[in-house]
């Protein structure tokens, strides 16, 4: 369960809380749980730091609050963070749902949704097996998971999620680790894990000057970055747009600019064609030329791709086989040892695929479909080619027989797990280096990790609407200070346009990653790794993700997973019965921790090192002076406590934590319970909220707000979201008023509950919206339709700290006034029901102020 105190005498740091980091502990539960781990357990006990400013769960990657145009590109049943039955491992195999099977339960009621939000829960309402769910379906469901996994963690086993980045680690001694947290007292560990996940990078020199060129002539550059992230505003509508990169990034920002503006596209079937479609624009497109070095997208997933295709058990691609190819030095070349073996595997398995000709590269075939289209075609051509590439595509893997699109999907996914176990980058000779694991993963990614199949039709149908052009293969691009345009060339192509967007995630890049904590790994005297020789721009980790040190010795009890380490890259979740790798992996690590720590007694960190309540540092203490001036963290961060995680408690707890917010709650129900519903969470006692919170939000009935003992939120500033429902509210108003002395019933409902609670700041808000829209309506500052939510109260200074809670919710604070104005907000009052933007709600308050 999550937990603010531990006695542990063992202390395990994860650096990183996405859906691997969360995948470890999952696995470092399951054999905690087993009888002989936790007895030892039960002497020494674990307790586990988590460290990420984004959603635990879901990470930065994975985001609730995502457009729902991005989806994945696997089929809810193909999707799954839970081990099965084939997982080769040494721990439990603890079985649970898919994407498709935890969309069914939420269905039938066998599962707790992770959301009240209208429009999400209409998503996986409509969620079925084959369908390509949204990128933020796979948020909640990595946040369930998460919560499923707090949950069954034995009692041996504490967390303390802490919403904040880790900017540096440092050796504490011979045995323990310190981990440096942003504005925060560091964190010491026994063990440490480093798990953050795909990060952004620094722009290169390259890159600078490509964004300077944009702003000396009045252009766009858009850099590399997640589609989520990338600033299209920049793209004005009909835009000459060139585009580099045509994966997954390219597809995500496609949909982004086509339907995100207003497009729409129609079914239009036709003979031989069922799935055709045409757009219908909404004139505030760009126009993109789009280019890569395939120049084509990416394969679209096939039909029935779990279906049995025929690949048995590989007969080349073998430990033997490989071992047979080494050098004296024990080493491999990748182009010349390894892919010959890949090459004979597919001619095995998948028989009709081409053959390569004499001189060429076996793979060419696949790697490079139109590499025979010269740079003295036609533009005319060059399109024609790329059109006919799709076409062919979206047959051969959705229609008609698909068993040999099926039977190279399923094979290279089998290889890709073999090379995973057999191939660390270790293993090659330099002449690999570029090939391996870059090259492979990029093939590997072109064949079986492309988009749904109805997302290539729309790119053909915007190719016949005149929103997309295509550049064709070999595409460069170079910046032109004559004309002040970017020129791209490609296969008998070349044009020029005011705006470039690099389609495509940053490269790994240690030294120049925006995550401080990457970058301190290997950087100066204090650095405790090194860059990988093998893979440039990542972190060396031998077969055991023991992060290498710079003198080329293995850290003991420090490793790191993830993208940017010198492992195979391998996806944090995977197809289930498929034994993948990351489940492996995940389990090996996690074992091996374990291990550790159950062998550290009498060498473990003292207890008292890591401060009791970490997330608690800088908060003041009731009857603090502090308390009459709000620390400024309070004003761009608060911490909100709940009393009462009932529905709406529950939306604002679930859309604070997606907001980088830290929750505690205080409630009737048990700490697992509040862990598995609000997975980040920490479950307090209500007698803790006034002094460990900023605010705290009364989100439980009047009556029982109007009972509270004024003594447990004491010094807190209050926000009030009751309204008064049914009998019992009633009476508790009418003995409130009683007791204030409130005859003629001229005080707010806030009033009386700031006349009862004397010793807080109350301050009303939130009582004017719906539970099930708090998740769905919150949008950035200074979105045009951002929503305004109304905030009275007599202290200023309590009103401002509420406004920034409601900023980081993704709402507009508006102030009406004293406490007094709060009967506007009050059920039946002008301000009580409707939709109103900032500017819409002061004239609607402006409105109720003449009439009263």
């Amino acid at each position: 369960m999550t937990s603010r105190n531990s006695l542990a005498s063992t202390r395990l740091v994860i650096v990183g809380g996405g859906p691997r980091a969360i995948g470890v502990l999952e696995r470092l539960g399951a054999s905690a749980a087993l009888p002989e781990q936790a007895a030892q357990l039960a002497r020494t006990g674990l307790h586990v730091d988590i460290v990420d400013p984004h959603m635990p769960g879901a990470g930065r990657i994975w985001r609730a609050t995502e457009s729902p145009l991005l989806l994945m590109n696997s089929r809810a049943a193909d999707v799954s963070i839970f081990t099965d039955d084939t997982v080769d491992c040494d721990g439990p195999v603890v079985a649970g749902p898919s994407l498709a099977q935890w969309a069914d339960g939420i269905r039938r009621g066998t599962i707790a949704a992770p959301t009240a939000g209208t429009d999400r829960l209409a998503e996986i309402d409509a969620l079925v097996a084959t369908s390509f769910a949204s990128r933020r379906v796979q948020a909640l469901y990595l946040e369930w998971f998460f919560g499923q996994v707090l949950a069954a963690l034995p009692a041996t086993v504490t967390v303390t999620v802490h919403r904040t980045t880790a900017t540096a680690v440092r050796r504490r001694g011979p045995a323990h680790w310190s981990v440096e947290l942003d504005e925060r007292a560091p964190l010491h560990a026994d063990l440490l894990v480093l798990a953050a996940g795909h990060t952004d990078s620094r722009p290169s020199a390259a890159r600078h000057e490509l964004a300077a060129f944009a702003r000396r002539h009045g252009g766009a550059y858009l850099a590399p970055s997640q589609a989520g992230d990338a600033h299209l505003d920049q793209l004005a509508a009909g835009q000459e747009t060139i585009v580099r990169g045509m994966g997954l990034g390219f597809i995500d920002l496609m949909a982004l600019l086509t339907q995100g503006r207003g497009g729409r596209f129609e079914p239009a079937p036709s003979p031989g064609d069922p799935d055709r479609v045409e757009y219908r624009p909404s004139g505030r497109e760009p126009r993109l030329w789009v280019g890569s070095r395939r120049g084509v997208p990416y394969h679209s997933k096939v039909r029935g791709e779990g279906d049995p295709a025929g690949p048995g058990d590989l007969v080349h691609v073998t430990a033997e086989k490989l071992r047979e190819r080494e050098d004296a030095h024990g080493r491999l070349d990748f182009r010349a040892d390894v892919v010959p073996l890949i090459a004979a595997e597919v001619a095995r398995w998948v028989p009709d695929a081409p053959r390569a000709q004499p001189g060429e590269d076996p793979l060419a075939w696949l790697d490079d479909p139109l590499a025979r289209l010269g740079e003295d075609v036609s533009e005319q051509a060059t399109r024609d080619a790329v059109i006919r590439h799709i076409e062919h595509d979206l047959r051969s893997r959705t229609q008609g027989d698909v068993s040999s699109a099926r039977a190279l999907f399923q094979l290279l996914l089998r290889l890709h797990g073999v090379l995973v176990d057999q191939l660390p980058a270790s293993r090659l000779r330099e002449s690999s280096r570029g090939d391996y694991p870059h090259w492979w993963h990029s093939l590997f990614s072109f064949v079986d990790s492309g988009p749904p199949p109805h997302r290539l039709h729309q790119l053909l149908a915007l190719e016949r609407a005149g929103v997309v052009r295509f550049l064709g293969p070999r595409t460069r691009v170079t910046a032109d200070d004559v004309t002040g345009r970017f020129v791209a060339r490609g296969a008998g192509v070349q044009v020029s346009a005011t705006a470039l967007v690099d389609a495509f995630l940053p490269e790994p890049s240690l030294v120049e990653s925006t995550n401080p904590l990457l970058r301190d790994l290997v950087a100066g005297e204090s650095a405790v790794g090194r860059e990988s020789a093998a893979a440039a721009g990542t972190l060396e980790v031998d077969a055991r993700y023991r992060v290498i040190a710079p003198d080329g010795t293995a850290h003991e009890g420090l490793w790191a997973v993830g993208p940017w380490t010198s492992e195979l890259p391998i996806g944090a979740f995977a197809r289930p019965r498929t034994n993948a790798p990351c489940h492996r992996r995940n389990d090996a690590l996690a074992r091996e921790i374990l291990d550790a720590a159950l062998t550290l007694p009498g060498q473990a960190a003292p207890r008292g090192v890591v401060p009791a309540a970490p997330s608690l540092a800088g908060c003041a203490a009731p009857g603090d002076p502090a308390l009459s001036d709000p620390l400024p963290r309070a004003l761009t961060a608060p911490r909100l406590g709940i009393l009462g995680p009932g529905k709406i408690g529950t939306a604002l707890a679930r859309t604070a934590l997606r907001g980088g917010l830290e929750v505690q709650v205080a409630g009737r129900a048990a700490a697992p319970v509040i862990a598995a519903k609000l997975p980040g969470a920490l479950p307090v006692d209500a007698e803790d909220l006034a002094m460990t919170c900023d605010v705290v939000a009364l989100t439980v009935p009047l009556h029982v707000a109007l009972a509270i003992d004024p003594e447990v939120l004491r010094g807190a500033i209050v926000i009030d979201a009751t309204n008064p429902w049914g009998e019992a509210d009633a009476r508790a108003v009418a003995a409130a008023r009683l007791g204030a002395g409130d005859l003629r019933d001229e005080l707010s409902t806030s009033e009386l509950l700031a006349t009862h609670l004397t010793g807080s700041r109350v301050v009303k808000a939130l009582n004017h919206i719906g539970y099930h829209d708090v998740e769905d309506q919150g949008r950035d500052s200074g979105h045009p339709r951002r929503r305004a939510i109304a905030v009275a109260a007599d202290d200023s200074r309590a009103a401002d700290v509420v406004a920034a809670l409601l900023n980081r919710l993704g709402y507009d604070g508006v102030a009406l006034g004293a406490l007094a104005a709060g009967r506007h907000l009050e059920l039946g009052a002008g301000l009580f029901s409707g939709w109103s933007t900032r500017d819409e709600l002061h004239r609607r308050h402006r409105e109720q102020v003449r009439v009263a």
